[in-house]
């Protein structure tokens, strides 16, 4: 048998273990990777936090970083993961925000509220017959706001509201106060007042059973303790933005509408946040004469219903509204 070493094979018996070196790192980086999917936490529908700015709205100056700023400044709690902003377009080929609803996306967004009227050539508002009218309220309506139009009829007062769009803002408000007086008692305004210890480990362990985070005792005895500062971080943001409401710096935009049997509803589509003075910053739209303006922009909360051990999240949108007030109000 010929043993003899040449440089052929030499080369060809390197050729073949830098071959082997190859497909063993390439196994193991898979591996590495296929572990670290299997072991990492994924982030859910509910622990994302996305601001949305509908088609008749254009994005100001900061809206790009507003899914950095909100992350960097610790607006939610410590179950809000991940935050994302999006503005969408006229100009899509297709209904991109049909397509984020239909996968349970989105959590808040900005959209306006201002009807188009029907005017003759030289600007003055008519009726529907035609005739010159005093005021844009006694004119024939042109087009309905985007508001109006997206969500009218279609406003849940409940997580079990199945047929909902968007929450009923003040529903929404009321919801968020039963929830608070269920961990603190009736009276939300007693500064001492502290979470039911017990129904604060009982909601942590429920919504957070199987989490990859909370794998040992320790790691769990932890994010009860943050389960608590949510809850008194929420209860000292709802005050907030309630006083915001009884200042009027917040209104909810309320409709009527009228069912066929002839009985007449209320619905509160969105909350005007107009009042803002430097929300145009953010998102806006344009008036008649084309400049930037804010007045009639609205926030609505998006109906997800991700299971009743999840909704206590449902909420994080009123730290969101304290956010803007701090951020954009002066």
């Amino acid at each position: 048998m010929d043993a003899k070493i040449t440089k052929q094979r030499l080369a060809n018996l390197l050729s073949y273990d830098w071959l082997k070196m190859l497909v063993t790192v390439a196994i193991v980086v898979f591996l590495v990777m296929l572990l670290f999917l299997m072991t990492a936490t994924r982030v859910t529908n509910w622990q994302t936090f996305t601001v949305y700015a509908y088609t008749d709205l254009s994005a100001g100056q900061h809206f790009s970083s507003l899914a950095d700023d909100l992350k960097d400044d610790d607006v939610f709690s410590y179950d809000i993961l991940e935050t994302q902003a999006e503005i969408f377009s006229e100009d899509s080929t297709y209904d991109l925000l049909s397509l984020r609803r239909t996968t349970g996306a989105g959590t808040v967004m900005f959209i306006s509220d201002v009807w188009t009227y029907e005017t003759d050539e030289d600007g003055n508002y008519v009726d529907e017959e035609g005739n010159i009218v005093g005021s844009a309220e006694e004119a024939a309506v042109a087009e309905n706001s985007a508001l109006y139009g997206l969500t009218m009829s279609a406003a849940a007062t409940s997580p079990d509201d199945s047929t909902g769009v968007v929450y009923d803002t003040r529903a929404y408000f009321q919801m968020c106060e039963d929830y608070l007086v269920s961990f603190f008692g009736e009276d939300l305004t007693d500064e001492n007042a502290a979470p039911d210890e017990a129904k604060v480990r009982a909601s942590f362990l429920e919504r957070n059973e199987g989490d990859k985070r909370y794998k040992t005792e320790a790691a769990r005895e932890a994010g009860i303790a943050d389960e608590r500062s949510r809850l008194l971080d929420l209860k000292e943001d709802y005050l907030f933005v309630r006083g915001l409401f009884e200042s009027g710096v917040y209104t909810h935009t309320v409709y009527e509408g009228e069912r066929e049997n002839g009985e007449t509803y209320e619905m509160s589509l969105g909350v005007n946040v107009g009042n803002l003075g430097r929300i145009a910053e953010l998102v806006y739209y344009r008036d008649a004469e084309g400049t930037a303006v804010a007045e009639q922009l609205n926030l609505v909360f998006f109906f997800n219903n991700f299971g009743e051990e999840n909704n206590g999240l449902l909420f994080e949108a009123v730290s969101f509204l304290r956010y803007l007030y701090e951020e954009y109000g002066a």
